[in-house]
């Protein structure tokens, strides 16, 4: 006892750790809610919930300046530009939700996903946060949702962002897309965690280290959500007769003759969406570029986080102007 007594701080701090590190390997969701608070924190970004048509929407939020409103990709959550804000919360005011159905969101079984309803959404989420103007940007069907909301309500974007956006119509069939065409089930959407690992495969060309704990939470989630995830899909996507997958909602005819200024990012080495889209969808805009990033799949905000923003912030010039 008296050893004890004499040493009560070492023990204290070895069952500390040793809660720690049980804590760390059997319990991943506490390991993923650790990790990503230091990294919001890291990025200047803190977790803020509001209400929209009576359901939650949980939404990141940092930075000063003009307000820049970023949506995140099928299967995704509002993390998605949380490496990247490291870069852009100096600059502007990054807000990110969580789309309805995705995240920490409210979910409905059997809702309205379509890119129309979510693009609807994002208007009433506008709207109660008091944004009246502001740059949109959106990755994969999130840049479809952008597209749809900036068709639907013009006046209240100052530009657009679209990192490889689902609804390109015409664009080479890509590596996903074969799968499909082949009568493979959509392989971003798991049954079972130990396919996640396929999944950072199609979507990253160098993955970006994701501790252990993060990733076996991720795929746990995402295998949860299966069937939820096949809904969604069914009402984002539609067949060709050939069995391709084509986009239900086409960018082309919401944004042809669009004055918006508009930057359209992809990775030339993207196998979810072919990077030929780029060059399609700018053909149809007044005031579109187009950057392609080489060596990048399809998620380049969290592949390379710190040369995509230096593109974006070249693009909103002196919006992008450091705050003091």
């Amino acid at each position: 006892m008296t050893l004890l007594r004499r040493h009560w701080l070492l023990c204290f701090a070895l069952v500390l750790a040793a809660s720690a590190a049980v804590a760390w390997f059997l319990l991943p969701g506490f390991s993923y809610g650790l990790l990503s608070t230091v990294e919001r924190l890291r990025s200047g970004l803190y977790v803020m919930e509001t209400e929209v048509e009576g359901a939650p929407i949980a939404y990141l939020e940092g930075g000063d300046g003009e307000v820049v409103v970023l949506l995140h990709g099928f299967a995704a959550n509002k993390d998605h530009w949380t490496r990247i804000s490291r870069y852009l919360t100096p600059h502007v005011r990054v807000i990110a939700p969580d789309l309805p159905g995705f995240g920490e969101s409210g979910l409905v079984d059997g809702g309205d996903y379509s890119v129309e309803a979510q693009a609807v959404r994002l208007r009433e989420f506008a709207r109660a946060l008091g944004l009246t103007r502001f740059h949109l940007g959106g990755s994969s069907t999130g840049g479809n949702i952008a597209g749809a909301y900036a068709a639907l309500y013009p006046e209240t974007v100052k530009t657009l962002w679209l990192v490889a956006p689902l609804g390109v119509a015409g664009a080479e069939a890509s590596d996903v897309e074969r799968m499909v065409a082949a009568g493979e089930p959509p392989p971003l959407i798991i049954a079972r965690p130990e396919e996640f690992g396929r999944v950072l495969d199609l979507v990253f060309e160098k993955r970006p280290w994701i501790p252990d704990p993060m990733r076996r939470y991720l795929a746990g989630q995402s295998a949860a959500r299966f069937h939820h995830y096949n809904w969604v899909y069914s009402q984002i996507r539609t067949l060709a007769p050939d069995g391709r997958p084509l986009p239900a909602t086409p960018l082309q005819p919401l944004l042809a003759g669009s004055g918006i200024p508009t930057l359209i990012l992809w990775g030339d080495r993207d196998r979810v969406l072919h990077v030929s889209g780029a060059e399609r969808l700018a053909e149809v805009m007044e005031d579109a570029r187009v950057e392609i990033m080489p060596g990048v799949g399809h998620l380049p905000m969290l592949e390379a986080p710190e040369a995509t923003a230096r593109l974006y912030l070249s693009f909103i010039g002196p919006a992008a102007a450091p705050q003091p």
